[in-house]
């Protein structure tokens, strides 16, 4: 194991090369040119479906959500018809960073999605989207207050659904104003921090796309030509804005650092929708309760009292939990008679459908599958326009302890470009418009990966997966690979003649560090005991 191993990974969250490689071509980001033409680089696929919640778990874990059950920032835990937030209590212990701070390496964290709350680390960390900046978002704890020192309040979201940014010009400057604050934390967290590895994550590219993509694609419904290319110009500008911090880190960082660039998934146009939930109840799959109106009411009462005497309070500031308590209030499994329904919707993030089955027996649900299968095939005669499905079926695409948690099958429209609504049964079955003109961009499969420092290969292409990260990472640092993760070390990067290349990959059980972590404890005891005297 090298000692004096240093890795840098910036997260750029819905990166595509769809956006990033125009843009180098036209000499606007000399930065990533540098780092691609000195580099290894190509497609990250992420996880099926393409979603935050999953992905970047997947990055961290090397784990598919067959082994994580989790496809979304809601996921079912039980045999229950209750979705659950993801947690950081989903990553820990069997994360990357787990397994290099029981190795007594360095670790910081910053940004990370869905990482709430915050947990002990032999570093820091620091939790992304998903939490909230009015609570204990930082360990140590008083690592929060030390950011704020450097900016004043601390913030985490720019919250692009927000109506108020209809007015495009008010999120462009909120967001320029949230981005000067972001680039002092990491610059600090950089300077003034001891670390071995750092993962960077930047949330605001897929903000960004989600909320400008009709204005740089001018074949999209929404396009403007009298003030889109405007807002292409400002676009653009962003990602200047980035790719300069992409270089200050570079030019900060040690020149035997390595460095990765990495996004949890791509990202594309979004100009359709479908809705789930009627499509569902038209076909006879799905069957709603009587006297909805009257038990959407009564539960518009229980929804706020869940979310303020939960553990969901902890996980949301107020304005996030009012927008929970409105998920909850509206939330489709309240509206649907399980006992009746062959077949379900829970209401997950509009990218993807996902379908789970409600069946007394294999056979029975085998039988309802097909139907569904066929059905959706043949989608395009219920819409009535040609639409093409792609349709997955995660519990034969996965494998793991938890893959019965997953959906029986997902599915996307026209690849990815159509969100699929579930929450809803009385928006129309098609429409051809994006969900919102603040959501004109959706996700899409193959994100970026990027690879740079001495020893990586330069001109390299490279085919990996999300789960490729976490054991790449851990052979950079000549760590053994836990055998539980799916995800393969990328020998292609590595000069041949490197170390990395020379060295044996090593798998191991995961209680293999179970025990460094215990036996790191029983050292600093020791330790301890020496320097009061008692032994």
């Amino acid at each position: 194991m090298n000692d004096s191993q240093k890795l840098l990974i910036i997260g750029l969250d819905g990166a595509t090369w769809d956006i990033l490689m125009p843009l180098i071509k036209m000499k606007k980001l000399s930065t990533l040119e540098k780092l691609v033409k000195n580099g290894s680089w190509g497609i990250l696929e992420s996880t099926v479906p393409p979603v935050t919640g999953s992905a970047w778990l997947a990055i961290a874990t090397g784990k598919t959500p067959g082994k994580t059950g989790i496809i979304d920032f809601l996921n079912k835990k039980d045999d229950s018809y209750k979705l659950y937030p993801t947690t950081s209590s989903d990553f820990k212990g069997h994360s990357f960073w787990d397994y290099l701070s029981k190795a007594n390496k360095k670790v910081g964290i910053f940004n990370y999605p869905m990482l709430y709350p915050p947990y002990k680390v032999n570093g820091f960390m620091i939790s992304g989207l998903g939490s909230s900046p009015d609570d204990d978002i930082s360990y140590p704890p008083a690592l929060k207050e030390e950011l704020e020192y450097v900016t004043g309040k601390y913030e985490i979201y720019v919250d692009y659904h927000n109506k108020k940014y209809e007015n495009l010009d008010l999120f462009i400057s909120d967001l320029n104003n949230f981005l000067e604050k972001f680039e002092k934390w990491i610059y600090y967290l950089v300077k003034n921090k001891e670390w071995d590895t750092l993962f960077l994550v930047f949330s605001a590219t897929d903000w960004v796309q989600h909320i400008m993509w009709r204005h740089i694609d001018d074949s999209h419904p929404l396009y403007e030509p009298k003030v889109s290319p405007k807002y292409k110009k400002e676009f653009i500008k962003f990602w200047q804005r980035i790719d300069k911090i992409l270089g200050n880190l570079l030019r900060m960082v040690k020149d035997d650092t390595i460095v990765f660039l990495v996004s949890d998934h791509g990202f594309g146009p979004n100009d359709q929708m479908f809705n789930l939930a009627k499509w569902l109840e038209m076909k006879g799959y799905m069957v709603r309760k009587r006297n909805i109106k009257k038990l959407i009411k009564k539960y518009a009462y229980k929804s706020a009292t869940i979310v303020a005497k939960t553990p969901l309070r902890k996980l949301f500031s107020t304005k996030t939990r009012k927008s929970v308590g409105n998920v909850l209030r509206t939330s489709i499994a309240d509206e649907i008679d399980f006992e009746k329904s062959k077949a379900y919707c829970l209401g997950h993030t509009i990218p993807f459908g996902a379908i789970y089955i409600n069946a007394s027996n294999e056979k029975e649900r085998e039988e309802i599958k097909a139907r569904l299968l066929y059905d959706l095939k043949n989608i395009s005669k219920d819409i009535g326009k040609e639409v093409e499905v792609q349709i997955y079926e995660p519990k034969k695409l996965y494998s793991g302890e938890k893959v019965n948690l997953l959906p029986d099958i997902i599915f996307t429209i026209n690849n990815w470009r159509c969100v699929i609504i579930e929450d809803n049964f009385d928006k129309p079955l098609f429409e051809e418009k994006p969900f919102s003109t603040r959501h004109t961009g959706s996700h899409r499969l193959n994100g970026i990966f990027l690879a740079y420092g001495p020893g990586i290969k330069k001109g390299q292409r490279v085919d990996a997966k999300i789960c490729d990260i976490a054991p790449t990472i851990l052979h950079i640092f000549g760590l053994p690979i836990p055998n539980d993760m799916d995800g393969r070390v990328l020998m292609e990067i590595f000069e041949e003649d490197s170390e990395f290349a020379k060295r044996k990959q090593k798998y191991i059980d995961p209680s293999y560090y179970e025990k460094k972590g215990e036996d790191k404890k029983l050292k600093n005891a020791i330790k301890s005991l020496k320097l009061k005297g008692k032994i």
